[in-house]
């Protein structure tokens, strides 16, 4: 408890899934947030629902515009007094084959991705390193690192994210310290749940056991992560724990990529 006191954080995306377990667990260790999402009234719910852990806001976002991000800018500092955490969490999913996939879905995940990542890191830049002990933490995917089929728009703006981490975490230094989170297959949530989900409801039995037996075949711990999971990552790296951590980035996983 209290590993997080004194850490003011913007939460993009953080109205659900992952977005949310980070926002609890940063409560939770006594940080103050500012929830991010296109999804206004879930945003609003979703603090409101986190109140009682902590100082929670919400605050509608479109990351893919300049202008909306320095909307949240304005109204972090206003909320939280100021941002020294800022957690770009927001994403979307999307699969193809390269000859088959939609320019929309290209479109669609090249802008929220990485364009989105991107434009929340040139607003937020200059506020974390006026607040010196910064962080900055970027939500990538083992996508971004290991090559999978029908994965290669959505792998390559991950892999974006990367390259951007890397670059920051020189640029930005020593104020703000930059990392990244390259999560595995998330129970209950993302792009391999809802693939589960749909098989299942194809051939019979349920996400939970096609999941489960795919930790098992494909997964050296044999399990699948949770978001709660990549929530204490991201705690860990917000913490002073990690104070001589910069240019990162941290599998949670299980093992499935090893770098």
């Amino acid at each position: 408890m209290g590993r997080l006191e004194d850490r003011f954080a913007v939460i993009t995306g953080g109205a659900s899934g992952i977005g949310r377990a980070i926002a609890k667990a940063y409560l939770v260790e006594g940080a103050e947030v500012l929830i991010a999402d296109l999804n206004a009234k879930l945003a609003a719910q979703t603090a409101k629902e986190l109140q009682k852990f902590g100082k929670a806001y919400a605050f509608a976002c479109d990351v893919t515009k300049l202008s909306d991000v320095k909307a949240l800018s304005e109204e972090a500092l206003r909320v939280l007094g100021k941002v020294n955490v800022l957690i770009n969490n927001a994403g979307l999913s999307g699969r193809g084959l390269i000859y088959e996939i939609e320019e929309d879905t290209i479109d669609a995940l090249l802008n929220v991705n990485l364009k989105g990542v991107i434009i929340c890191a040139k607003v937020f830049a200059p506020i974390l390193k006026n607040s010196k002990d910064a962080i900055m933490i970027n939500m990538s995917s083992q996508a971004g690192k290991r090559g999978w089929a029908e994965l290669s728009v959505y792998g390559a703006t991950k892999s974006g994210v990367l390259g951007m981490n890397r670059a920051l975490a020189v640029e930005l230094a020593p104020e703000v310290r930059v990392n990244a989170i390259c999560p595995g297959y998330i129970s209950e949530v993302g792009m391999a749940w809802r693939g589960w989900d749909l098989r299942s409801k194809k051939e019979g039995g349920n996400a939970e056991s096609i999941g489960a037996k795919f930790a098992v075949d494909n997964i050296p711990l044999e399990r699948l992560q949770t978001a709660e999971d990549i929530a204490r990552s991201a705690v860990f790296l917000g913490s002073i724990d990690a104070k001589e951590i910069t240019g990162a980035a941290l599998n949670v996983g299980g093992g499935v990529v090893m770098d």
